[in-house]
């Protein structure tokens, strides 16, 4: 009976630390990022690790990939019947590195739906760190569309979106963090995380540039007008794939590069919705501790992805970009 529990115990740690992978400090290069030729990069496909913030703010949260480089479950290209599916695009403020799945902007959304008394409702995370619209463009046309949304929704990073759309990010090729398994590592998960050791290692890891600054008004109103042409094609993409598009405008982690209201300037786009009067106005009415950013990565915490869910349901609502059928829960 000992050895059965002790064979059991094993076994379930097993299971375990291949679902969470061992612990990886955020902001480790050579680990999360990969080139893909179709697409430029993606996350590391088919990736367990547990992050940790290696900087003494007492956080971590296990972080997955499916094989397709996305941080979600795994989603066929073809939809049920009667399912409704929604493509989020975006970069690395709102992937949700860092939270736990269940607080992802993508997963709130999805769980704000009432799916017993109307439509199912599932939501695509496809926002890739590095990404501006252009490559969000690229990777609607070469893989999104396969995945026959519904909705396409793009969280547009007005803090590294307008300066990366008008000086595109360079990706630098480096070395592996940890080379490839071999061994024990290779056949136990228990292995690899009692030696640090993640069980995958990217093909070709890469490291993203930040864009250039906008440093003048001339550049922001270029930027500006860059963005608004690519954000109209990306609409058009959508459009011609049978999908209805919405923006959201994604209050940032840092100072935005200017002062100009983008919503506004996209109006005759796309509808588009800029909830952070609702973010600053919590910040202001609350004296709980509020976890909107996580500063040692620059994404949104666990409190924004739950704020701009919220806001994104009320746009997609009042301007009738849901399809028939999808109805509001009651669920927070």
């Amino acid at each position: 009976m000992a050895a059965c529990g002790l064979l059991a115990a094993t076994l379930l740690f097993e299971v375990i630390v291949r679902i969470e992978g061992p612990i990886v400090c955020a902001g480790t290069d050579g680990i999360l990022l990969q080139a893909a030729p179709d697409v430029g990069w993606t996350f590391t496909p088919n990736m367990h690790v547990t992050l940790d913030d290696c900087k003494g703010d007492a956080w971590n949260a296990p972080f997955a990939t499916n094989a397709a480089g996305l941080a979600d479950q795994h989603w066929p290209h073809e939809k049920r019947p009667g399912d409704v599916r929604v493509l989020l695009l975006g970069n690395h403020l709102a992937d949700g590195l860092g939270v736990a799945r269940e607080d992802r902007l993508s997963v709130r959304i999805a769980h704000l739906a009432d799916q017993t008394r109307g439509s199912r409702l599932s939501v695509v995370n496809a926002t890739i760190p590095g990404y501006a619209t252009a490559q969000q463009i690229q990777w609607l046309e070469k893989r999104g569309l396969a995945y026959d949304p519904d909705v396409v929704v793009l969280v547009l990073d007005p803090s590294r979106d307008l300066a990366a759309n008008l000086g595109p990010p360079r990706t630098r090729a480096i070395e592996p963090n940890l080379p490839p398994a071999s061994g024990l590592l290779a056949l136990s998960g228990a292995a690899r995380w009692l030696a640090g050791h993640h069980g995958v290692t990217p093909e070709t890891p890469i490291a993203i540039d930040a864009p250039p600054p906008l440093e003048t008004e001339a550049q922001r109103t270029r930027a500006m007008a860059e963005t608004r042409r690519l954000i109209a094609r990306l609409a058009q993409t959508s459009h011609d794939a049978g999908a209805r598009f919405a923006v959201l405008v994604a209050p940032p982690c840092s100072a935005r590069p200017n002062d100009q209201a983008l919503c506004s300037s996209i109006e005759d786009i796309a509808p588009c919705i800029d909830p952070t009067e609702t973010f600053e106005s919590l910040r202001r009415s609350t004296t709980r501790p509020l976890e909107l950013c996580l500063d040692a990565l620059g994404r949104w915490g666990r409190d924004s992805h739950f704020l701009a869910s919220h806001a994104l349901w009320d746009l997609l609502i009042r301007d009738g970009v849901w399809p028939d059928g999808v109805v509001r829960g009651h669920r927070l």
